[in-house]
């Protein structure tokens, strides 16, 4: 009897040291990975002033105590007019995550600068989450290398207007909001990362009910408690968007953005229709290069972008049979992060906008920390598979947007 508790206080003791030896590669790898990455952005960079600074201006007023922009630059023109003062009608927690930058440099905050540095940390938070999820560090390396360098995240990070910048942060959050999820299951936290996410980029919300599985998952015999305590972050912050909805447009529930797309664009079915679905399932699936020439640079894009699957082919793993063998909890993990890039981009293949001006897909930014949690968990080693496949597409993934950052700072 004696040995047999010895041999398990053993065992246990060997799990502790494996588990503190993963957190620590984590944390190295997630600080190398976060720097090559940060190299890459900085190296695609031209260096360039971003003048669609939207979110700049906004946190510049929010300063100077008002909510529209005063004597907006001719260059910036996408606003929601009520009472002949312009509103920008974005969601606004990138303008608060600028206040401070506003507060010291005013409006010389080159927000591209500050994606660079967005988009590095993100690539960090990512790495952390796999080291959470307990796949193989070789698995969680890949997928970062991936994410970072070969999906639209790239491109967003490079480049960092202001829409970029909304996506980013977005990413900021979810990420976060998975690690939370995953590991202390804080609901109140988790319920103020996915209003951060939300108020970055409103579609993501819908991937907040599934990240509080995940809690509920974790807190067995609390449902009501932690559905309340998650919730009341969100309800506050639907407060206070509603009440800045009133301040500048005298409705609760206004907030300008239909208003300006009906104004800027007028959508031939309104903003949101299932009319949408066909031209938007090409846009996300199927669309390639819109022209092939002889000639340097040989392919030309346009303002459309690419299709997810054409920018990221690695994605195209997530068809493989089965979850990680070794991650805990992996096929229920593995199914709530499918099911919330399901429905995020659900409701964008009914949205009439594909983003424009961009290299691949930018609306897949809402819903990447989901993918890149299915894409680990689906493609984590496993015996008889062809390994080769995994680093091979993400290879090819890389290599097309290391040419796509290339082709639009050079030819666009």
């Amino acid at each position: 009897m004696t040995a047999v508790l010895e041999a398990g206080a053993s065992s246990a003791t060997v799990a502790v040291r494996d588990l503190r030896s993963t957190a620590w590669w984590s944390r190295l790898d997630a600080l190398w990975l976060g720097l090559l990455a940060y190299a890459a952005y900085r190296t695609a960079f031209n260096g360039g002033f971003m003048y669609f600074n939207y979110h700049l201006h906004l946190a510049f007023s929010f300063l100077h105590g008002r909510l529209w922009i005063a004597s907006p630059p001719s260059w910036l023109t996408e606003f929601a007019f009520f009472e002949g003062k312009p509103y920008v009608y974005f969601d606004p927690f990138p303008s608060v995550f600028l206040l401070p930058f506003a507060a010291i440099w005013g409006l010389q905050v080159n927000i591209a600068e500050v994606s660079l540095a967005v988009g590095a940390l993100n690539v960090v938070l990512l790495r952390l989450l796999l080291g959470a999820l307990e796949v193989r560090r070789s698995t969680a390396n890949w997928t970062t290398l991936l994410f970072a360098l070969g999906t639209v995240h790239f491109f967003a990070a490079m480049y960092g207007n202001t829409w970029l910048l909304a996506h980013l942060l977005c990413v900021t959050a979810l990420t976060l909001g998975w690690l939370e999820a995953i590991t202390r299951a804080n609901p109140f936290l988790l319920g103020l990362l996915c209003a951060m996410a939300a108020t970055s980029r409103s579609p993501s919300l819908l991937g907040a009910p599934l990240l509080l599985l995940l809690v509920l998952k974790q807190r067995r015999g609390e449902l009501l408690r932690t559905v309340y305590e998650f919730s009341l972050p969100l309800l506050l912050t639907a407060v206070l968007m509603g009440l800045y909805n009133f301040a500048r447009f005298g409705d609760l529930l206004n907030n300008g953005y239909l208003m300006a797309n009906q104004a800027l664009l007028n959508p031939t079915y309104g903003s949101f229709s299932w009319r949408y679905i066909p031209q938007n399932a090409y846009q996300y699936f199927l669309r390639l290069p819109p022209s092939f020439e002889w000639g340097p640079p040989f392919v030309r894009l346009d303002d459309q972008g690419l299709s997810l699957i054409a920018t990221t082919p690695a994605v195209l793993l997530l068809l493989r049979r089965g979850w990680s063998p070794q991650a805990p909890d992996a096929v229920f993990r593995g199914r709530v992060a499918m099911l919330g890039c399901a429905v995020i981009l659900g409701l964008y293949l009914c949205y009439f906008w594909n983003g424009w001006q961009q290299f691949g897909s930018r609306y897949t930014l809402d819903f990447t920390p989901f993918l890149m949690v299915a894409f680990a968990l689906k493609n984590d080693t496993r015996e008889r598979s062809w390994r080769w496949l995994f680093p091979s597409l993400v290879f090819l993934s890389i290599a097309i947007n290391v040419w796509g950052v290339w082709w639009w700072q050079t030819h666009r």
